[in-house]
């Protein structure tokens, strides 16, 4: 069990004052509890701008602190130290009143979502529709806005049902459209996809991209999935131990992280990571000839589109057998790289490697016989 340290503020932020276009604004942000084995930080000297309209996926291993980071941006607690401002007001400043009305602006779905049992799912998002409704006829227009979400999550037939009657992941949808019900100013999804299939999760992301873009709404995800940041994220924020330790467009931090532990994650979640395995373990998949190089390719600049290995074999003449690859499309580049084994005369190879650097593509020699 945990308690709060008491807080200490200053009157004014700290550093910064938050910036204009800014929806969320973070400045020199601590969170400290007391444990049993004493003072623990959640979240360490945190500085961020989440700008209004923006689409930012938080991402990190378990303790990293994106739950927190949430948590904060609700007023759900407030922090040790430091500024949170959202939409204009500072978090930590407000009364129950405050608070509520903020609240109002703020949705949140996450990995166990929270409904009464009396309500079926239906009445519960039209709760949620209604309080953002302005039309003569609240209840049934409500009603009927409920019933839409609820039919883009694929959950129109258990409309009626109860909560206890859904499964994890239908509950975790129902979040979701309840979520989208209020029209929120700001959009909070933590692990949101967790308990979908692939197919479900990716409509999910789907539908949460499509109602930022259309009303404007800012959307923080707090995720350990890369790939579901990939799929519908502007903006990356990569907590460490409760420290931001990179952040940045998707395709420049996913391209060409800055910091050691951005590398360990995303190689984690890439098929590129096992080279050195295979390396280490002297897998015979990895066994090069006299005259091959086992070269890696990684896409680092979004105006890399070129079909580079067809190019370089045949101008060059030489021969790559790819043994792995991950490239995916972020943002209309591709983005990730390959491991191939490189085979041709030696200056041949030379200047296939000179001319890929020329296209901005990171090239690694990672073994040659």
């Amino acid at each position: 069990m945990t308690d709060d340290i008491e807080t200490t503020r200053a009157d004014a932020p700290m550093g910064d004052e938050p910036r204009a276009d800014a929806a969320i604004t973070f400045r020199d942000v601590t969170k400290t509890v007391l444990t049993a084995d004493g003072p623990k930080s959640l979240i360490k000297n945190v500085t961020l701008d989440f700008e209004e309209g923006g689409v930012y996926g938080v991402i990190g291993l378990g303790g990293a602190g994106k739950s927190t980071l949430l948590k904060l941006i609700d007023g759900t607690i407030t922090p040790t130290s430091g500024i949170v401002d959202v939409l204009g007001e500072n978090v930590a400043g407000l009364d129950d009143r405050g608070l509520a009305r903020l609240r109002s602006r703020i949705s949140r779905a996450g990995v166990f979502p929270d409904f009464d049992e009396e309500r079926t799912i239906l009445e519960s998002v039209a709760v949620a529709a209604g309080e953002a409704e302005n039309a003569e006829r609240p209840d049934e227009a409500a009603r009927a806005k409920a019933l839409r979400l609820l039919r883009e999550v694929s959950l129109r037939s258990q409309k009626d049902a109860h909560p206890s009657q859904l499964s994890g992941g239908e509950l975790q949808r129902a979040a979701v459209a309840r979520a989208f019900a209020s029209a929120p100013r700001i959009l909070l999804f933590d692990e949101v996809t967790a308990a979908q299939d692939h197919i479900e999760g990716r409509e999910i992301l789907r539908l949460i991209r499509q109602f930022a873009k259309e009303s404007g709404a800012t959307v923080v995800l707090a995720t350990h999935e890369i790939a579901t940041v990939k799929e519908i994220c502007d903006h990356i924020v990569v907590l460490d131990r409760g420290f931001v330790v990179e952040e940045g467009p998707t395709y420049a931090v996913i391209s060409d992280p800055q910091t050691d532990q951005t590398r360990v994650f995303l190689e984690a979640a890439s098929s590129l990571g096992k080279v050195d395995a295979l390396l280490a373990g002297h897998d015979p998949v990895v066994d090069l000839r006299p005259g091959q190089k086992l070269i890696a390719l990684r896409y680092v600049h979004e105006d890399v589109s070129e079909p580079l290995v067809s190019l370089v074999t045949r101008k060059f003449g030489i021969d790559v057998n790819i043994m792995l690859a991950d490239v995916q499309i972020v943002g209309k580049y591709p983005i990730g790289g390959i491991v191939g084994v490189f085979e041709g005369p030696e200056r041949n190879i030379r200047d296939a490697v000179a001319f890929l650097r020329s296209k901005k593509v990171r090239v690694e020699i990672l073994s040659e016989n």
